[in-house]
């Protein structure tokens, strides 16, 4: 894990793939926080690749509802 004052960096690596998440807030002048998140992964194997074939497709929509229940 690597943390700033404004970013928090997670890491999990696994023997099928490596997953990193970024999560930065940015203050803005106006006073309105901006929230970021980054993910990237890299695949090892093929028990990555199947692993990975679902979330894919499933991973934008929970994080796309996850945003929306911020506003809320």
């Amino acid at each position: 894990m690597e943390k700033q004052k404004d970013t928090l960096t997670l890491t999990i690596r696994d023997h099928y793939l490596d997953v990193r998440l970024c999560i930065r807030i940015i203050e803005t002048k106006d006073y309105i926080n901006k929230l970021y998140v980054i993910t990237s992964v890299k695949i090892h194997n093929f028990g990555g690749k199947l692993y990975m074939a679902p979330v894919s497709i499933i991973h934008p929509h929970i994080v796309y509802k996850l945003f929306d229940n911020i506003h809320s």
